[in-house]
């Protein structure tokens, strides 16, 4: 668990409704923030390693799978299986950026 991954410039957003409507706090913010910015065009998907997730949340890898399993069945992420040359990614994206959730409508209403 290194922050080595991490680069001085990297950044993520974090937006009031993240805290006001979702109600997310602690590694739950991050790692929600973290797959939204990625996703927020409605087109692209986080791909990163679980390590680089650790990196943003100083966390462990059991630490992170637990919060994407949460943010996963509270249905404010979604993911799918990709297989790229024999290599199987799991891609992210939140909920709103797709408008995929009835959670997700009420905030672009």
């Amino acid at each position: 668990m290194s922050g080595s991954r991490l680069k001085d410039d990297n950044y993520l957003q974090i937006s009031a409704w993240m805290l006001t409507e979702l109600e997310l706090k602690g590694n739950e913010l991050l790692v929600y923030a973290l797959i939204h910015g990625f996703s927020q065009d409605g087109k692209s998907e986080f791909h990163g390693s679980l390590s680089y997730i650790e990196a943003w949340t100083n966390s462990t890898k059991a630490g992170v799978i637990k919060v994407l399993k949460s943010l996963l069945e509270k249905g404010l992420i979604q993911r799918s299986v990709v297989v790229k040359n024999g290599v199987q990614e799991i891609h992210y994206w939140s909920s709103r950026s797709r408008n995929t959730t009835e959670e997700s409508t009420k905030f672009t209403q």
